[in-house]
């Protein structure tokens, strides 16, 4: 309360005090009709604010309130704030300091209170002032979804808005028949547990192997083997498909495979349920760091005899030289990987499998057979799961063929794999991956020289190749994971230093053989220790007291390598962490909960995130850009039907009809089926049947007919794409310096495509090349040439000057420098105005009849060339952020891609590699220019 001799206070709105503008009036009481107390109602969630009773509403009886003035008044009495008048104190040129304190106290106070209830008094939640990467949807009734910083206040909101919370884990059955089917399912579970207890007695096993032993899984030679047993609750959801090790995990915060259609016999997620397209780019090439979990591609063991081994090898297409020769004693020696393209004969055709990485077992005790030939060597091939079945047999049916006979054996689900990328990486494994070792005598050499690499930004910075094998203890032990002390990035003697241990990856030493080649390795390290047990001994201890490995935290064995994604230095690279299957987990959510430097924690993508990346490297990612390849061909033939039936729900109003695109010139229709690459249009090919014609013809006959129809298309459209091949870079160079050689007729080559101008590429773009220029004749007669007078314009011919109109299209330097105003100036003298009307009437007439529309341009830009002149389709198109224009990969034809190169013998000619490129469904092209890769 005010002091005695203190004026009446006067709120105050923004530092100003109001005075009389807004008087305080107290309602008045409503007078009573009963004598009995009126019973309080509780109060319902979603009920509008009860206003006095004495209130008027503005729109009437029975009305709501308006919750804008609600919200407007209630911002204003939390504002203001009530102030006294100072003056009050001041009597007769004397200065009453009680009443002058007191009045200031109150203000002081009414001050802070006015803080108060601003700062409580806005409309979000508890819930909502979480950052949106952490938000969840159970966040609203669930106060154990928030940060605990913020559980206190959401619970106590949720208590005064009447949120219905409900919590399945200690929620009883409320019927009777919910109980019945509890309890039947715990006692069920109760006499299984017994019999299978009576079934290992009857057996002589004794209690200690009954609760400790655990069988080891079956690896089954030249054959594939299963997954493993899975948890039965989850096992009829895996009758068709795979769970990665971080399934759960991934299925409450990505969009997976839908359950009946998986990629690969995989659930795979495709990307996180938050958008992260522009975060993906900056993580690539700012800061940050993103992981994948890539358990599901194939790895495949291959041992025997060396000599053997290298034949097999040889066969699959590594018959460069310098693998085989001393430069190569490293990769062979087991301290490097290699990473390649692996390929096969087939009807006298080189056929490309798929990229892959390969990596041998260094040799253990060599001193008991001298024959080096003879030795018992092992070698993982690391390869995309569409990949698998054909490289399987392969080498299959390559290891019939020697003698002695080389053991194939698949390991799909014994080793799994981590990807992760960004100028952070190499933190954030620093931070997780604890080298295990008992003594510091018995420290590994690769564990020394991994965490020599503190500061290292970029992976792709090591030397190709760079391999590291060690083992480390499990990451929950020391969870939650702490961050890591980094060297200065500005001191000179650190950079030295990062340098020198950069160099020393290079040097030679003698390996011991990778534990993860050691099967009794891979089995003990995957019966970890359960999370139970780990509480159960972290209470014992100080809290937040790291615990110590003891015999029962078996090693976890691993191959760290990095990777680099082009030939230059500068390119971001990628770490790869291959390690047991059922280890994959516990480091999964170190990585997810490490806090950067930077920071934030790691990110997490999917497979749309890895295919973003390798396009923002201007790569092809396979299988999607590979076409040519098996699973190429099988990637292509699944996206037509996804496009097919995408354009055929939409109605037709809204749909692209391709029959009647005007490409100009009289020209209708588009260029092959226009969802997809048409392969077959190309090259030539027949096909039978196409999924539109069924469509279109499908009304007049009768059901039976069209699913005839439809299955003679469907394989149709596999037959003509058997014969395709891709054909690799350095084969078409070769066919360009011999001059004589041709290319595979029925090859495809990939190639990157830039923009010169404006325009953005997508998926199925049909791309040309420049149209030849009109013939020169030379007549014998006249000293000087003459060139043939442009022929008249036929109807459906192109312009005779179609090469020079593309070629006016290429923008140069100074147009890039300094953009001319073409356009007519909006305020003209009369001089110019006269000018400008002479030359219309002293001009020649305008032609009558007028020409066709798209006869000579469309909207300003030239005429796309004739379907003589397609040379390939775009399998990737978007915009680059990188480079900040439209890019694109794309597949040419060999042939004339080839012919493209000899048509410019000097490559340095600013018309070299100049294509035209066009969407499909548009008729508008763009000029841009394409590069092998």
């Amino acid at each position: 309360m005010p002091p005695k001799g203190a004026a009446q206070a006067k709120p105050v709105v923004g530092g100003r005090s109001v005075g009389k503008s807004l008087p305080m009036k107290q309602p008045k009481p409503a007078p009573q009709t009963s004598t009995k107390p009126a019973q309080a109602r509780p109060a319902k969630r979603k009920d509008p604010p009860q206003q006095d009773a004495g209130a008027r509403n503005p729109l009437g009886k029975g009305s709501r309130p308006n919750t804008r003035d609600a919200k407007r008044a209630k911002i204003h009495d939390n504002r203001s704030i009530a102030a006294q008048a100072s003056h009050a104190a001041l009597k007769d040129g004397e200065l009453n300091v009680q009443s002058f304190i007191g009045s200031l106290s109150f203000e002081i106070n009414a001050l802070d209170e006015s803080m108060r209830r601003t700062r409580t008094g806005q409309t979000s939640r508890a819930f909502q002032r979480v950052p949106f990467r952490m938000r969840r949807r159970a966040a609203a009734h669930n106060h154990k979804r928030i940060p605990k910083r913020l559980q206190r206040r959401a619970k106590r909101e949720m208590a005064e808005d009447n949120t219905p919370t409900v919590n399945s884990k200690t929620r009883k059955p409320r019927t009777t028949r919910a109980r019945l089917r509890a309890e039947t399912a715990r006692m069920l579970g109760v006499l299984a547990r017994r019999k299978r207890l009576q079934k290992l007695k009857r057996s002589g096993a004794d209690e200690e192997t009954i609760s400790v032993r655990a069988a080891r899984p079956k690896i089954r030679r030249n054959a594939p083997n299963k997954p493993g047993v899975t948890a039965r609750k989850y096992r009829k959801r895996q009758l068709s498909k795979t769970w990665l090790p971080t399934h759960l995990w991934h299925a409450k915060r990505a969009r997976m495979t839908p359950s009946t259609q998986p990629l690969w016999r995989f659930a795979i997620p495709l990307t996180p349920t938050q958008k992260v397209y522009r975060p993906t780019h900056r993580i690539l090439w700012e800061k940050g760091a993103m992981a994948w979990d890539m358990s599901y591609m194939s790895t495949i063991s291959l041992s025997g005899a060396q000599n053997s081994v290298q034949n097999v090898l040889k066969s699959l297409g590594l018959v460069q030289e310098a693998l085989w020769n001393d430069k190569a004693r490293r990769w062979r020696s087991g301290a490097m990987h290699w990473t390649g393209t692996l390929s096969r004969k087939s009807k006298g055709a080189l056929r490309v499998i798929g990229p892959a990485t390969i990596m041998w077992n260094p040799e253990g005790n060599t001193t008991e057979v001298t024959d080096q030939s003879k030795r018992f060597r092992r070698l993982y091939i690391r390869i995309h799961p569409s990949a698998f079945l054909e490289t399987f047999n392969e080498l299959l049916r390559l290891a019939k063929m020697q003698n002695p006979r080389p053991f194939v054996e698949d390991l799909r689900f014994e080793i799994g794999s981590i990807d992760i990328t960004g100028p952070d990486s190499t933190e954030t494994l620093l931070g997780v991956l604890k080298p295990y070792f008992s003594k510091s005598e018995l420290r590994e050499c690769h564990a020394s020289k991994f965490e020599s690499l503190a500061g290292l930004k970029n992976p792709g910075a090591l030397p190709v190749g760079s391999l590291l094998s060690f083992s480390i203890a499990d990451p929950r032990l020391c969870y939650p994971p702490r961050q890591t002390t980094l060297p200065s990035a500005t001191d000179h003697k650190v950079q030295r230093v990062l340098l020198e241990a950069i160099s020393a990856l290079r040097k030679e030493e003698a390996i011991k053989p990778h534990q993860l080649f050691d099967r009794d390795t891979r089995f003990k390290a995957s019966k970890l220790p359960s999370q139970r047990s780990l509480n159960r001994r972290r209470g014992k201890g100080a809290p937040g007291k790291v615990l110590r490995p003891t015999i029962a935290d078996p090693p976890i064995p691993l191959i760290l390598f990095a990777s680099r994604h082009s030939m230059s230095s500068q390119s971001p690279g990628t770490w790869t962490l291959m390690l047991p299957w059922n280890c994959v987990l516990p480091i999964w959510y170190s990585l997810m909960h490490y806090p950067l430097s930077t920071g934030g924690n790691p990110w997490f993508g999917g497979l749309d995130e890895v295919r973003q990346l390798e396009f923002e490297r201007s790569l092809p990612w396979f299988p999607g850009d590979l076409p040519g390849t098996d699973a190429g061909k099988a990637w292509e033939i699944e996206e037509r039907q996804v496009r097919y039936q995408a354009w055929n729900r939409r109605p037709k109003g809204k749909r692209i009809n391709w029959e009647s695109l005007d490409l100009g010139a009289g020209r209708k229709g588009e260029v092959g089926i226009g969802w997809g690459c048409d392969y077959e249009t190309l090259f030539g090919l027949k096909k039978v049947g196409e999924p539109n014609e069924i469509s279109t013809n499908g009304k007049n006959g009768n059901k039976e007919s069209n699913e005839t129809s439809e299955n003679e298309s469907q394989a149709s459209l596999t037959r003509p794409l058997e014969n395709i091949i891709q054909l690799p870079k350095s084969i078409l160079i070769a066919c360009q310096l011999s001059n004589s050689d041709l290319p595979h007729p029925l090859s495809l080559v990939t190639a990157s495509i830039k923009m010169l101008g404006r325009g953005v590429l997508t998926t199925c773009s049909r791309i040309y090349r420049l149209p030849n220029t009109p013939p020169t004749i030379i007549s014998p007669h006249a000293e000087v040439p003459s060139t043939e007078p442009p022929p008249p314009e036929v109807k459906g011919k192109l312009p005779h000057n179609l090469h020079s109109q593309w070629l006016a299209q290429k923008p140069s330097k100074s147009s890039c420098l300094k953009k001319v105003n073409t356009t007519r100036p909006s305020r003209l003298d009369l001089e110019s105005r006269m000018q400008l009307l002479a030359q219309q009437l002293i001009g020649p007439p305008a032609p009558f009849p007028p020409p066709p529309p798209n006869s000579e341009n469309i909207n300003g830009h030239p005429l796309c060339p004739d379907e003589e002149d397609l040379i390939g389709f775009v399998t990737t198109g978007n915009f680059n952020l990188r480079n900040g224009r439209s890019e694109a990969i794309g597949n040419l034809s060999a042939i004339k891609a080839l012919q493209e190169l000899r048509r410019y013998k000097n490559q340095n000619d600013p018309t070299a590699k100049l294509c035209i490129v066009r969407n499909a469904g548009q008729n508008v092209s763009w000029l841009a220019r394409w590069e092998l890769i």
